[in-house]
């Protein structure tokens, strides 16, 4: 369904240059393929295992904007910002290692950066294969560095107080990227960084991951 990035390569790299739409759209493709039920809704869109690659918006569209997340549906999807954050974080006990004191995805305390991502000084200003970084204590990889990573919320301020399962607010302009990418700076790739993007940009350093629960 999907062409390869800029930068080719092989199956083992990160896909870039996808919009948010697109990424929604994989979701509920591979959620059919595994034989699971597609998590997302969009209007006008009945027949996702026959959607074209080339009929996925590339420019704002209202009716993919406004997608709706079934939460009852077992399928794939994009993490909730929380849900990155948290699995960025990796703590694996909060009491003795708290993840949010950490600069980057990283299992190690102060460990260098370039030991867990590709970012502007050592990637060579290119993507590289999956998994060639340390991992954090949960075992995940690059999620900081070598691409930003679509989140399913839309872009907008935390709202005060303690919240359960957050998920962004409701509507909003730009949907929330994070982690960074092989053409940023160090300190795009930190925890604590949020950025943002429309949903219909495409990017050479801007790409996904799914969670299935």
């Amino acid at each position: 369904m999907f062409p390869r990035g800029v930068f080719g390569g092989t199956d083992r790299r990160p896909v870039e240059t996808v919009n948010w739409y697109h990424t929604i759209a994989f979701c509920n493709k591979l959620s059919l393929t595994k034989g699971k039920e597609p998590v997302y809704r969009v209007n006008g869109v009945g027949n996702w295992e026959g959607l074209a690659y080339n009929a996925i918006p590339t420019s704002s569209d209202k009716d993919w904007d406004n997608a709706v997340w079934d939460t009852v549906k077992n399928g794939f999807r994009l993490p909730t910002e929380m849900e990155w954050t948290w699995a960025a974080m990796g703590a694996a006990d909060s009491t003795n290692d708290p993840g949010y004191t950490k600069a980057f995805a990283e299992s190690t305390k102060n460990a260098g950066i370039g030991d867990y991502a590709w970012y502007d000084a050592n990637s060579g200003y290119k993507t590289h294969e999956v998994g060639g970084k340390a991992a954090n204590e949960l075992g995940l990889r690059d999620m900081s560095g070598n691409v930003w990573e679509w989140c399913w919320d839309w872009y907008g301020d935390y709202p005060a107080g303690e919240q359960t399962d957050y998920t962004g607010p409701n509507q909003g302009l730009y949907r929330v990227i994070r982690g960074g990418g092989w053409f940023n700076f160090a300190s795009y790739c930190t925890l604590a960084t949020r950025n943002y993007a429309g949903p219909e940009l495409r990017n050479y350093d801007l790409g996904f991951r799914v969670v299935c629960f």
